[in-house]
Parts: C-alpha cells; sequence; structure tokens
C-alpha cells in the first residue's frame, strides 16, 4: 500500500505480510482518518462505528455505520471524520491474484483495467447488500488472530462468498460489465501492446494497429472500454511503473522518468503529481521511512 499524505493522524497502512490479503481495524478521531493512498488490492472499506466520508478519486461517500464501499485496484483514496464524532472503521484488502490464480480471472478484469466504473457503496438498502455486510462484518474477526495457517482457508472461502454476491447482483448484468465482454477481446492486443512497451513512445495509431481499427474508431472503443483515452491509460501506466522503481532502486529520478518512458523529467514529476498528490521526491522519502518498510515494498 502506498501512503501519500501525512497529515491524517491515522495512516493504518493495510500490511499484506507475505498473504494475499490484510484486515486492519482503525480508530478516526475528530481530526484523524486514512490519508491519501493507492494500492494494487480490492479493498472492502467498513465504518464500525459514527460517521466518516470516503474520498475515492473524485467522489466522495458519506458513511454510517455499518456501511462499506468497495474499492478497486489503483484508484486513490482516503477518509475523514467531519462530523467531530469519535469513529472507527476497518478494511479488508485481497490481491488480485486470489483470483487470477485460480481460473477466475473473469470476475475481476473488469475492475483491473476501469476500477472508478465499480466503485460501490454498500449500505445494506436490499437483501444482498445486508448479506455482504455480514460476511464483511464476519471477516473482521480475522484482525490479529493468530496461527493463520489453521483459518487461511476459511478466509478465502468468506472472501469468495463475500465477491460472489458483489458480482453476481451488482456487476454481472451492468451495463459496464456486459461491454466490456463485447469489446476486451478485441482490444486486448493494444493493451498488452501498451504493458510491453510503456518505455517506449507509442501513438494512438500503433494501438490502432493492434486492434485492426482505425484510429477514431480504436480510440472510441478504447475510453468505453476503459473509461479514459488512450493517453491517460499510457500515462497512468507509466506512474504506476515509476513507484515501484522509486521505493525498490535509488536511481536517479531523472533516470526513472527516463526508463517509463518520460524523456522530460518536469512533464514527469508534473504527472506523477497528478496522479499521486505528492512529488516523486516525497513519494520516495516516505515509502522508505514509513514503519516496517525497511528501505524497500
Amino acid at each position: 500500500m502506498k501512503i501519500l499524505e501525512n497529515h491524517l493522524k491515522d495512516a493504518s497502512p493495510h500490511r499484506m505480510e507475505g498473504r494475499r490479503f490484510s484486515v486492519s481495524l482503525a480508530d478516526a478521531p475528530p481530526d484523524g482518518g486514512l490519508a491519501r493512498h493507492l494500492h494494487e488490492e480490492i479493498e472492502f472499506f467498513y465504518v464500525r462505528s459514527g460517521r466518516l466520508t470516503l474520498f475515492v478519486e473524485d467522489e466522495a461517500f458519506p458513511l454510517s455505520k455499518d456501511e462499506a464501499v468497495v474499492i478497486p485496484p489503483n484508484l486513490c483514496h482516503w477518509a475523514e471524520n467531519p462530523g467531530g464524532l469519535p469513529s472507527s472503521y476497518g478494511t479488508v484488502c485481497f490481491n488480485m491474484s486470489l483470483f487470477t490464480g485460480t481460473g477466475y480471472r473473469r470476475f475481476i478484469r473488469p475492475l483491473m483495467l476501469d476500477g472508478k466504473a465499480y466503485v460501490l457503496k454498500l449500505s445494506g438498502s436490499s437483501g444482498w447488500q445486508s448479506e455482504a455486510l455480514r460476511v464483511l462484518d464476519e471477516l473482521m474477526r480475522y484482525h490479529n488472530l493468530p496461527d493463520a495457517e489453521s483459518w487461511q482457508l476459511e478466509f478465502h472461502g468468506l472472501i469468495f462468498i463475500l465477491w460472489n454476491k458483489v458480482y453476481r447482483n451488482q456487476y454481472a448484468d451492468s451495463p459496464a460489465i456486459l461491454a466490456y465482454q463485447k469489446l476486451y477481446r478485441r482490444m486486448l492486443g493494444s493493451i498488452d501492446y501498451i504493458h510491453d512497451h510503456y518505455k517506449e513512445e507509442i501513438t494512438d495509431g500503433l494501438l490502432a494497429k493492434q486492434a485492426n481499427m482505425s484510429v477514431g474508431t480504436f480510440c472510441r472503443y478504447f475510453k468505453q472500454l476503459l473509461g479514459v483515452t488512450p493517453f491517460h491509460y499510457i500515462n497512468k501506466h507509466r506512474i504506476l511503473q515509476s513507484r515501484v522503481l522509486l521505493v525498490n532502486t535509488d536511481r536517479k529520478i531523472s533516470d526513472i522518468a527516463f526508463q517509463c518512458g518520460y524523456n522530460n523529467l518536469s512533464h514527469f514529476n508534473r504527472e506523477f503529481k497528478r496522479y499521486m498528490g505528492c512529488t516523486p521526491s516525497g513519494y520516495r522519502n516516505y515509502e522508505v521511512q514509513a514503519p516496517g518498510k525497511g528501505g524497500g515494498s
């Protein structure tokens, strides 16, 4: 998990500790909350007492006790306590490899590409949401439970039960999923090209060629599938890749910028701050000094 701003008292990182999931519980005093961050895991943010406002990118979700939000991967999010009352929250995070490694990639793949379209508030307003919240509350009981070997399979099973309720009732027949299923196969070559060649110059023409489409048709379908233009998708992928190098190497920031496809350091700094909320150097300094990091991620 990547903490970006430390202006709130409780940053509460989700420590995976070598596993493919994490459970965390934390208090949010009147002047506290959860610092702005993003990570590669799917997260369920659950208010256990009081009231909190969760922000996911540019959308705000006021939450009361026993309400939750599903946060797809790689979306900036943070929480604030605007009511002035003591509150508490819990989070359950799981790595997507929990699904991709078991042949169930299709149930989470859309969130990997256009996560913003799948942010979801759970409020108990329907029977299935109440059931999902009960499973989520049960998952919270595993926080700091010793002897993980004795309960990991049970925990994984509960995650699959929880995700089945969310997917079957909210995502399976949504217009976004249907559009995804129709377009994904046509666009896969272009998406893979970006992931394989992000260090190089990439044009809309090159990407359109991978999909055997005209540039105009390709750009329209790309935005329909991923929710952003090819330019913005490439930029975000480059920034996400640069995070790994900033934390796990001691290379100069200018070298990292070049390796991730930026020929201009000022442009890299500007784009990094736009996506991550801080400068590359500020991000590196925080990650190196963060408790438990030991200079790496």
